[in-house]
C-alpha cells in the first residue's frame, strides 16, 4: 500500500510518496487534449498523481505552421524524445543515449534508479531522454568539480576521462545548465527517490510563477536524502494532477500536443 502527502513551499508543489508506489507510463494515442487524456487515464487506472513526462519533437507539418491552441493535435505529430517503457515493452519514443532516464526497475518495489543512456529494457516503467539532477548520489550542475588529489588536466565541464571519474563531486550537464539559465520563473517538473527513506519525491512549479532555480530544486532533493533525481520536460509543459484535480496546468499550446505523462498509485 502506498501513502502520498502533498504540501507547497511558496509556488512549488511537493509530493512525497512511500510504501508500494507504482509508476505507470501513459502515452496519448488519440486526438484529445493532454489534460483530458490525464483525467481519463487517472480515473481508469486509479492513479493518485500524474505529471507531464517526455520532451517532445513536433512533426514537420507543425514545425512549419501555426496551429490553434486548445485544438488537440493528433499524437502522430508529437514524437517523445527518449524511450518510454512499460512492463518491459517500449511503448513510445526513440533511443537517446546521451541523455538520462528514470526507471522503476521492478514492479511493486519501492526502488527507482537513474542513469545515462536508455533505460533498462526490462523496466517495469521508465522514461528516457531527460535531464539529470542526481545520479547514484552524484549531483549534476553547471561545472565539473573534484575532490582533492584529482590528476592534472581534469576538465571544468563536458565529459571526463575514466581516470577523473572517482574524483568527481559534481558533474556538468548542458540540459541542467539550460534549466538553471531559465531562472526561478521557469516551469519545472522533477522527480527523485531516496534509497535511505524509500520515499519518492516529486516537485512541480507552474511556469511564470516565482519559484526555485534548477540548483534550488536540486538542494531540496539533497536535503531529503535523494540519491537519484531527474528533470522531466519543463517550461510551460509543467503539469501536476493530484487527487482528482490539476494543481499545475500546461499552457494551451502545449496542452494541444503533449503526449507522455507519468502516473503513480
Amino acid at each position: 500500500m502506498s501513502n502520498f502527502q502533498h504540501r507547497t513551499s511558496g509556488n512549488v508543489h511537493i509530493v512525497a510518496a512511500a510504501g508500494q508506489v507504482q509508476m505507470v507510463m501513459l502515452v496519448r494515442k488519440r486526438k484529445e487534449l493532454f489534460t483530458e487524456f490525464i483525467e481519463r487515464e487517472a480515473k481508469e487506472q486509479r492513479l493518485k498523481m500524474v505529471i507531464n513526462g517526455s520532451f517532445v519533437d513536433l512533426g514537420w507539418a507543425l514545425k512549419t505552421s501555426t496551429f490553434v491552441a486548445n485544438a488537440a493535435i493528433d499524437p502522430s505529430e508529437s514524437h517523445p524524445v527518449g524511450e518510454v517503457i512499460q512492463e518491459g515493452n517500449m511503448i513510445a519514443g526513440s533511443s537517446e543515449r546521451n541523455k538520462f532516464y528514470f526507471s522503476q526497475n521492478t514492479c511493486g518495489r519501492e526502488r527507482f534508479t537513474t542513469g545515462l543512456g536508455n533505460p533498462p529494457s526490462s523496466s517495469c516503467a521508465a522514461i528516457g531522454g531527460i535531464a539529470p539532477i542526481i545520479s547514484d548520489g552524484l549531483p549534476y550542475g553547471l561545472l565539473n568539480t573534484y575532490k582533492s588529489g584529482v590528476p592534472a588536466g581534469a576538465p571544468a565541464d563536458r565529459e571526463v576521462d575514466a581516470k577523473f571519474v572517482p574524483f568527481l563531486t559534481q558533474k556538468s550537464n548542458s540540459m541542467f545548465k539550460n534549466l538553471q539559465n531559465g531562472g526561478t520563473w521557469l516551469g519545472k517538473t522533477a522527480i527523485g527517490f531516496s534509497s535511505k527513506s524509500k520515499a519518492l519525491i516529486v516537485l512541480v512549479q507552474q511556469d511564470g510563477s516565482q519559484g526555485l532555480s534548477a540548483l534550488e530544486f536540486r538542494q531540496v532533493f539533497i536535503a531529503n536524502d535523494v540519491d537519484n533525481a531527474v528533470f522531466l520536460d519543463g517550461s510551460n509543459s509543467a503539469t501536476l494532477f493530484y487527487e482528482g484535480e490539476f494543481l499545475v496546468k500546461p499552457a494551451d499550446r502545449k496542452n494541444s500536443y503533449l503526449t507522455v505523462a507519468v502516473g503513480f498509485k
